[in-house]
């Protein structure tokens, strides 16, 4: 079982754990992604210690299809105010309220820096960002196709010749 981990800010997308985890899924390697939100004055990593054994026990050997990913969060709380576990669907993360910074690495080189200010995000019940705002640790399957099936056909008909 392979495991991915980010530590990122208040309801950040934890791209980064995801996409080592679906690298690991990738390779045939059935992967978890493991994300603890933190806020400015937070709690450290109190919840993912003193939860991360009630999270991890029950997955370790859970049969997921083939190129499916586990996406887990824990939000940012002392572990005795964490409410529970829940199962949920993953939520809208509004990447273009975001921002990017062009700065100069020590080498000289350029590079970007993405995300420095708040994303904004869709409550939709449901979903693992209401999870987190509500206090749960949010588990939720992910799947590497990112295919958008119902478009297919419409986009298809524009290259029938």
């Amino acid at each position: 079982m392979g495991a991915a981990g980010n530590w990122s800010r208040p309801m950040e997308h934890p791209a980064s754990t995801i996409a080592a985890a679906m690298e690991g899924t990738g390779l045939g390697i059935p992967s978890i992604a493991l994300s603890q939100t933190l806020r400015e004055k937070g709690h450290g990593f109190d919840a993912a210690r003193g939860w991360a054994s009630r999270v991890l026990g029950p997955l370790i050997d859970v049969p997921m299809p083939r190129r499916t990913v586990i996406n887990v969060n824990f939000p940012a709380l002392p572990a005795a105010e964490v409410k529970g576990i829940r199962v949920v669907r993953q939520g809208f993360h509004d990447y273009g309220r975001g921002s990017v910074v062009e700065s100069i690495d020590p080498r000289g080189r350029t590079y970007y820096w993405f995300g420095l200010e708040d994303v904004e995000h869709t409550l939709d019940h449901g979903t693992d960002l209401e999870a987190i705002n509500e206090g749960y640790i949010a588990v939720t399957p992910l799947q590497l196709d990112l295919t958008h099936h119902a478009s297919i056909g419409a986009l298809a008909e524009r290259f029938a010749g």
